[in-house]
């Protein structure tokens, strides 16, 4: 089995999932791991570390990797397209809320709330990689903000003030998604 980090042949013998891992991570630069081809079938970093692999059958292992500020700039860019979504989709729940459709409106907030949860892991992730303390200091307040807005909009709908509820999505939740879209364009342009 031959293993390869992006077109460099890097070993030949290694045949542990551990080994190999070590192997890769002590070549990377300032990159972190994109995707892993087992001959021709591609594969994330996670199911090649979580998985019982039978190396032995498995002639070319191929990591490909990207640089940490590659695939920030991708992430913030791909956060960009999705946030204008995610404040649309808000103001459509907090009509259907405030016009008497709850079943609807709770499941279009579910699924807005998923978006914001993914939306929220990846700036949280990409402010601890920074190293400007003003901008990382910007980020975690807009952050906390943002959730404490968020709690009182759960705790106005586990009390079933749908109006209210909509007023904090129109008005507060979509603020804030304002805030962090021009936030994650500070994080572009630096």
């Amino acid at each position: 089995m031959k293993t390869y980090l992006n077109e460099n042949k890097i070993a030949e013998a290694v045949t542990e999932k551990n080994d190999i891992l070590e192997l890769v991570e002590s070549k990377l630069d300032n990159e972190i791991v994109d995707t892993i081809h087992l001959d021709e079938v591609e594969v994330s970093l996670e199911y090649f570390q979580e998985n019982e692999l039978d190396l032995e059958r498995i002639e070319r292992i191929k990591f490909e990797s990207k640089k940490v500020e590659q695939l920030i700039t991708e992430t913030l860019k791909e956060a960009e397209a999705y946030l204008p979504k995610l404040k649309n989709a808000l103001n459509n729940s907090a009509k259907l809320f405030k016009n008497g459709k709850e079943a609807d409106a709770s499941d279009l907030l579910d699924k807005t709330l998923e978006g914001i949860q993914w939306y929220l892991e990846v700036v949280n992730g990409i402010i601890s990689l920074i190293d400007n303390e003003e901008l990382k200091d910007k980020g975690n307040k807009i952050l906390a903000n943002f959730t404490q807005a968020l709690n009182r909009a759960m705790i106005a709908l586990q009390n079933k003030d749908y109006d209210y509820l909509g007023d904090l999505l129109e008005v507060e939740i979509v603020e804030y998604i304002d805030k962090l879209s021009y936030f994650n364009q500070e994080l572009l342009e630096k």
